[in-house]
């Protein structure tokens, strides 16, 4: 994945929750956040191999002055993390950069999360949200045959590593803007290889401990806006990280 414009990206509410964090930057390479007293952050992610670079933007859009400006990143024990400090103050109308590097190690759940801290007029403010790194970032699709997609599904079976979930989506089925949603999550769609009116897909990765490949199926009920997806990987945290990102897409 390169850098990518600002054409992608989400607005995400301070605070927001990590679904709709997910939701809302899984297919982007950024997110942006507006604190209520107007502190936009936006954040530029580019993936190569298992190394994710950030590059944050804090703008002061208020009248202002932020003090005693600092960034925290939550703990994340898959995560090597290398951290610029962030500039202590940002006058009104300014903006000021941080750079972030994160190595992955280990297969990981939740995305990285994120305090600023500042003072505004004396009072303190801190706020939170999720940094747009999920596991799916590091995913690669893959193309491949009937026969290698059904070898992969034949030889997982049963929790963890495989997951079906029945859920129902909020707008009507279009299966066209569902082969989207997982080509978002760095899933292939593969063509003729189940009943035409399911999606499948495949997709690979590797933290440096040998290629995890991972299959999707989504058979669909457009009468019922409901959805049936299994994920099967070789790897827990890979299966839980498809199937939460997918059905936020979906859901």
């Amino acid at each position: 994945g390169g850098g990518g414009g600002g054409g992608n990206m989400a607005t995400v509410a301070a605070g927001a929750s990590l679904e709709a964090v997910y939701k809302a930057v899984v297919a982007g390479q950024g997110q942006v956040m507006e604190t209520p007293d107007q502190l936009a952050v936006q954040c530029q992610v580019a993936v190569q191999g298992n190394v994710a670079k950030v590059m944050m933007r804090y703008q002061n859009k208020s009248s202002f002055n932020v003090d005693n400006f600092s960034v925290s990143i939550g703990a994340a024990p898959a995560l090597n993390m290398q951290m610029q400090p962030a500039q202590p103050q940002i006058m009104p109308g300014a903006f000021c950069m941080q750079q972030l590097q994160f190595q992955v190690k280990d297969y990981f759940g939740e995305p990285p999360k994120v305090t600023l801290r500042y003072s505004r007029s004396g009072q303190q403010v801190a706020h939170d949200t999720w940094l747009p790194i999920s596991l799916t970032k590091f995913f690669q699709p893959v193309t491949c045959s009937k026969e290698q997609y059904f070898n992969v599904w034949g030889k997982i079976s049963g929790a963890p590593n495989e997951v079906t979930k029945v859920f129902k989506g909020k707008k009507a089925i279009v299966k066209a803007e569902v082969e989207q949603c997982v080509l978002g999550a760095k899933y292939s769609v593969l063509q003729g290889v189940d009943k035409p009116e399911n999606v499948v897909g495949a997709a690979k990765v590797n933290l440096g401990q040998g290629d995890v490949y991972c299959v999707i199926r989504l058979e669909m009920e457009p009468a019922q806006q409901a959805y049936k997806l299994t994920v099967k990987t070789s790897n827990a945290n890979v299966t839980e990280a498809t199937r939460s990102i997918l059905m936020n897409l979906l859901g």
